[in-house]
Parts: structure tokens; C-alpha cells; sequence
């Protein structure tokens, strides 16, 4: 069931005192959700969105709670939708995990409009991939002071998942996890075509270990509790299961997409995702190497393909 929160219009939930998530409903391609962490003296926020029309609105929700200067802004990882907009937030300090930078360094090079081929509705005019200014490697802690007294801010980088250079923000005392795109909630359909199935099942392993009372997904409701995690951890065991049998058995990854049941997954938007999971998987089991820009828009040109079968 999608949370109430979630319906309608973008707009701020918060999920304890000072501590904000910027929901933009349906969460479909390019639709991320952002964070927003208010202490005395600044503000820290997490990831930037997709066009400026998005960031500005999310910069007027945020000013209609504290004018107190953006201080950080980090990013979960180097996808268009979470960085395209970091230099209308700046004077901020941008940090990243080492890996996402250096994808921002290579984005950079990538013309926006290109990506009006696969996504026309996109709006692109004012976008900007501007690199991070602080990157690191593990984990990073941030203290921020708060009225209530400090809030500590645990970044982690849990190894290649989503992408090879994910990290999560993790508030022990609130109990809150901004999770990036580590999470999927239903019915977003999770997406790891440039990063791991199995690293992915370790991420959100490891973001179940946490307990949090509140999950915030990159795309999708809000997790009160570890309900969206098990589904996604069940949609990415049963992506690996069917490439293990689709090897075992000689298929393409077309044929084994075509032939699946889905059942719930089938529900889940964004179904064009499983070609782009399962190709991740084979290669995976393959012991392939990373895949090429060129490689991923192949995958990504399949993807279509099987939406437009759809």
C-alpha cells in the first residue's frame, strides 16, 4: 500500500525534530526523493533533484521551515537525479563516496539532452553536473548541533550496489536512514543495472541490521520499519534465481524476462527494469567486468524494447 504521504503533490514530512524528507510522489524515472537536516546554525541536505522547476520547489518547502544557510549537501550517489541540480545549492560543501565523485567526473562529459531519447519528458534546460568537493572512502561521520543538543550523521558506503559508489545517511539517535537508491520502495521496482545484485542484498542487509524506525527510499514511500526492504531484498533473490536457472538452462535474458510470472513484481512500475536486473545478474554470475557506457545504453535500448511489448 502506498502511505499517504506519498500521494498527491511533492511536499516535506517530518520525521523527528529537525529532520526532514522531501517526498515527490510516484518516484518514477528521474522522480527521486531528497532529505533535509536542520540544526542551529545550518542546514545539511541530501541529494539535489532533477530539473530546476524540481529543486527550486523543494528550495521554497525548505525555506518555508528555516532560512539558516545550507551548509552540506551530500550526495548518495552520481545518478543525473540526485546531482543535476548541487550548483543551485551552493555555496555548500558537496560530499560524496570517492567512487561517486569520480562518475560525476565522467557525467560531466555526458551532453543532458541526450538523455531526451529515452526520457522526452525530461527538462533538462538549466541542469548542470557539478563535482563534489569532499569525497571519501568507507564511512564519515558529521556532527551537526541541534536545539536538543548534537545529531550524529553516519555516512557508509556499503560496497557496490546501485551504482559502485552508494552511501547511506544513517541517524542512530532518531532512527531515521536516508537510503539513496539502496531503496526502492514498492511499487518502484528496484534498479541495479550499474552497480550489483549482490551487493545490493548486502546493502539492504545491512540496512535491516539498523533497526531504524524510518526508512526514506530514493524513489518510493516512506518505510516505516523494514516492510519495503524485505520486498526488495524478495524481488532481488528471485532476479538472481531466474538468471542462475536462464544460464543453466541456455536463455538470453530476453527470453528468460519474457517467459517470467511476475505476480506482485508484475504490479510494481518501472517494469522495464528487469531486463536491465537480469543482465546485471548474468554478468555477475559470469564474472564480467564493470560494463561500458556503451554496454549500459545497449541494455538500456532492450529495456524499451520490452516496455514497448508490454
Amino acid at each position: 500500500m502506498v502511505s499517504e504521504e506519498f500521494e498527491g503533490e511533492p511536499g516535506v514530512v517530518e520525521l523527528s525534530p529537525g529532520v526532514y524528507a522531501y517526498l515527490q510522489p510516484r518516484g518514477e524515472w528521474f522522480v527521486n526523493n531528497a532529505g533535509f537536516l536542520v540544526g542551529k546554525r545550518e542546514v545539511v541536505v541530501i541529494d539535489s533533484l532533477a530539473s530546476v522547476r524540481r529543486a527550486e520547489r523543494f528550495l521554497a518547502e525548505m525555506r518555508r521551515i528555516t532560512d539558516l544557510p545550507i551548509r552540506y549537501l551530500v550526495n548518495t550517489h552520481a545518478h543525473p537525479d540526485h546531482l543535476w541540480t548541487n550548483h543551485l545549492f551552493q555555496p555548500s560543501l558537496t560530499i560524496c563516496h570517492s567512487r561517486c565523485r569520480e562518475e560525476t567526473v565522467r557525467e560531466r562529459e555526458v551532453d543532458p539532452s541526450l538523455y531526451l531519447a529515452l526520457f522526452p519528458e525530461l527538462e533538462v534546460e538549466g541542469v548542470r553536473v557539478v563535482p563534489q568537493d569532499l569525497a571519501f572512502e568507507g564511512s564519515l561521520t558529521l556532527y551537526q548541533e541541534t536545539e536538543e543538543g548534537e545529531r550524529e550523521i553516519r555516512m557508509v558506503h556499503p560496497g557496490p550496489a546501485h551504482t559502485s559508489g552508494d552511501l547511506f545517511l544513517h541517524l542512530p539517535s532518531e532512527g531515521v536512514v536516508f537510503c539513496g537508491d539502496l531503496l526502492f520502495s514498492p511499487p518502484c521496482t528496484p534498479f541495479v543495472l550499474m552497480g550489483s545484485v549482490r551487493g545490493s542484498l548486502r546493502a539492504l542487509e545491512l540496512l535491516r541490521s539498523l533497526r531504524a524506525r524510518v526508512y526514506v527510499p530514493g524513489h518510493g514511500p516512506l518505510s516505516w520499519g523494514e516492510g519495503a526492504l524485505e520486498k526488495a531484498e524478495g524481488y532481488l533473490r528471485r532476479i538472481w534465481e531466474e538468471a542462475e536457472k536462464g544460464i543453466r538452462e541456455g536463455k538470453t535474458v530476453e527470453e528468460v524476462a519474457g517467459e517470467m510470472e511476475l505476480g506482485e513484481y508484475g504490479r510494481w512500475r518501472e517494469g522495464e527494469r528487469l531486463v536491465g536486473n537480469l543482465e546485471r545478474a548474468y554478468r555477475e554470475l559470469r564474472g564480467e567486468p564493470e560494463m561500458s557506457r556503451e554496454e549500459i545504453l545497449q541494455v538500456m535500448l532492450k529495456m524499451w524494447e520490452y516496455r514497448g511489448r508490454g
